[in-house]
């Protein structure tokens, strides 16, 4: 990047160019609409694991298909962005994109019959067809699951997000894709699905056959009036008729535009009710292009006894974010009116209220920003995204358990790794600081017990992975560790930071190069000895954020002062003539990484202002800022050459060559948090 491009041709103040950093930010990753469509449940498709491939089983739709058969599978890959991505398919399958065939798998057979192929996906609806080849008797079905280049999961959570949804037109915008009739053999598609298909009109709701193995004997169903009008219910059972909470007469009642209507209903031999046909009836946050089943949600089933003056759920707090709980202990959530359709909430961003590692850097980036700016947009979107996270996180858990996947935060239902808590822990405290949620405080005590309970440790209870030690996970520990100590006021938890981070030195710290290596291997009992840029940021910053919020009196605190004063040393000698720091620390023939100077620069500006570090470091914080702003970013505000997320290797070419990104969540949050630093020791 020339320089006449750079911020710094624009200006070099700091809170100007934290503004057009952070402004090109949301424009960037706007923020998301929650929105609510149907969902067909069925095991011809289906989801089987966590941002894992769509399976099709065509053998279930089809049993008597043979060898030579062929079907056409027909989904829309919906993106929220443009970009160069992977198709992956496990089958005999051809692909066909924009009137060509992409992939086949003839082409290049394999034992696995695992492939893929480039594709570029155009932000919005992206057309695809597969034509699946039965060649077995007993097995029919394929998956496919498109992805980020460098990355074997489903595109959903990270740099890019896209669903699956429907060809067809009744089905538009819903997860799932068409399915044709089964051809004897290899022909032209005639454009015709005929799975799934929308059931035929109907004007009543059956409990029954909603929730035919129901435990309890109350269900009910909700609607609301799009006009003022009069109804009529003809109800099978006993039932009760509430408008906005107000008992009605089912045959007929007056309802203006916008009035909640709720039916409950007990057990009988016909069980529910029926409802004019033209009635202007709906739910209004529901998007469905359905022509049959969708002006009703109902849910069940409650009580043993037959009691219709107790009310459950529904009546008590009538709300469209947690599961409610059934007779039997059983989680249950709307549905419409037949048995296996529901409705889901959808998030259709790659970062506004996604449960991910990296974004949660740049959400911490935007407070901080929105804290020196005094930024009520910035802190909103914050505040707006976590408390989304927060809120729904008891939802997301009924939905794995329910489809096996869930519409978002996937990241956050499987709490094995650091990388799913650390963050988010972090986080969710700083939300609770700011509003005292009750949603905040549950998550934030799952957290604790997953970090507590979920993660490998070696014998002196560090933290590790199953095949080694990353310096990563300082970073995706110890600062929500040590919020919950102040959260929680347990000092057990500022003990624990201290435990943690002398047990990664232990490992990691190369005292010859007062640096840290990044990988420490379980089976050799060795480090690298690589200093990785960016894993060197993420201790430094670590170190920098729990000697600031723990107490000044917990044992083994000047310990990891003196670790702190020594890496800072460390670090200072690499930084190079621009000010910036490389991708390896000790190879100044590798690129200038933009990521680790923004955590070098956070770790200094926090210990020049505590007066852990001298005044000189002031000219290398600025030094490095000067840098960043003619080299780095943009007089936009886009973020350049930000280490892409890495692996681990022995090998010190690995790192050297991995790439970079523009715009990565692990920088442009970090490059804001470190303006914000600067302006506390600069202003």
């Amino acid at each position: 990047m020339d320089f006449a491009n750079s911020l710094a041709s624009v200006t070099k103040d700091m809170k100007e160019a934290m503004t057009i950093i952070g402004d090109n930010m949301i424009e960037t990753r706007p923020r998301g609409e929650l929105v609510y469509h149907p969902y067909r449940k069925n095991d011809v498709y289906k989801d089987q694991v966590i941002l894992g491939p769509r399976k099709v089983d065509l053998k279930m739709l089809y049993p008597e298909a043979k060898p030579g058969n062929i079907v056409y599978v027909g989904t829309i890959l919906d993106s929220v962005a443009d970009y160069d991505a992977k198709l992956n398919m496990v089958g005999n399958v051809k692909a066909i994109y924009e009137g060509k065939v992409i992939y086949d798998y003839e082409d290049n057979p394999g034992d696995t019959k695992r492939g893929g192929c480039p594709i570029h996906l155009k932000k919005g609806e992206n057309p695809i067809l597969f034509m699946v080849r039965c060649d077995e008797e007993d097995k029919f079905e394929f998956e496919f699951m498109p992805s980020v280049r460098i990355y074997w999961m489903w595109a959903k959570d990270y740099i890019l997000h896209v669903r699956a949804t429907s060809p067809i037109d009744c089905f538009a915008h819903e997860d799932g894709v068409g399915i044709s009739k089964l051809y004897d053999k290899e022909e032209e598609f005639d454009g015709e699905y005929v799975y799934p298909t929308i059931e035929e009109k109907g004007n009543e709701i059956r409990f029954d056959k909603i929730y035919p193995d129901a435990d309890g004997v109350c269900a009910y169903a909700v609607t609301v009036a799009l006009k003022n009008t009069k109804l009529s219910l003809n109800t099978y059972s006993q039932a009760k008729v509430m408008v906005n909470g107000e008992v009605v007469m089912p045959n007929q009642f007056k309802v203006k535009k916008g009035d909640t209507i709720l039916v409950k209903s007990l057990k009988g031999v016909k069980w529910g009710f029926s409802f004019e046909d033209d009635a202007p009836i709906g739910i209004p946050f529901l998007e469905s292009e359905r022509t049959s089943g969708d002006k009703w949600l109902t849910v069940g089933t409650f009580g043993k006894d037959y009691c219709m003056e107790i009310p459950y759920g529904p009546e008590l707090n009538m709300q469209f974010t947690c599961p409610y709980v059934t007779e039997g202990w059983k989680k249950t959530f709307w549905k419409l009116n037949t048995a296996n359709d529901y409705i889901r909430p959808y998030m259709d961003t790659c970062f506004f209220s996604q449960w991910f590692y990296a974004l949660m850097v740049g959400h911490f980036g935007l407070l901080q920003s929105a804290k020196v700016l005094d930024n009520s947009e910035y802190l909103e979107y914050f505040v707006d995204s976590m408390q989304n996270m927060a809120e729904f996180y008891d939802y997301m858990h009924y939905e794995f358990d329910e489809f096996g996947q869930t519409t978002f935060i996937q990241k956050g239902i499987v709490l094995n790794d650091l990388d799913s808590i650390g963050t988010m822990g972090m986080n969710m405290c700083e939300l609770y600081k700011l509003t005292s949620s009750p949603e905040a405080l549950g998550c934030i005590e799952i957290l604790a017990r997953a970090a507590k309970e979920n993660i490998p440790r070696f014998e002196d209870g560090t933290y590790c992975r199953p095949r080694d030690m990353w310096s990563d996970d300082t970073f995706m520990s110890c600062p929500f560790l040590v919020r919950l100590g102040l959260v929680k006021k347990d000092r057990e938890y500022f003990n624990e930071v201290v435990r943690q981070l002398l047990g990664f030195k232990k490992r990691l710290w190369m005292e010859d190069k007062k640096i840290f290596s990044h990988i420490f291997f379980l089976n050799t009992q060795v480090p690298n000895r690589i200093p990785w840029g960016r894993g060197n940021g993420w201790v430094f910053v670590t170190l920098s954020d729990v000697l600031e919020n723990m107490p000044a009196d917990i044992e083994g605190r000047d310990q990891l002062m003196e670790l702190y004063k020594a890496f800072a040393e460390g670090i200072a000698e690499r930084q190079d003539e621009d000010g910036l720091w490389h991708q390896v620390l000790t190879r100044p023939d590798s690129y200038q990484e933009t990521s680790c100077t923004g955590m070098f620069i956070i770790g200094m500006c926090r210990g020049i202002r505590n007066g852990w570090l001298g005044e000189e470091y002031k000219e290398k914080v600025q030094k490095a800022y000067n840098g960043l702003l003619s080299k780095k970013i943009d007089k936009t505000g886009n973020v350049y050459d930000v280490c892409m997320g890495s692996g681990n290797s022995m090998d010190e070419e690995y790192y050297v060559n991995l790439g970079a990104i523009d715009n990565d969540d692990h920088g442009t949050g970090i490059i804001l948090t470190a303006i914000a630093e600067m302006t506390k020791i600069f202003d």
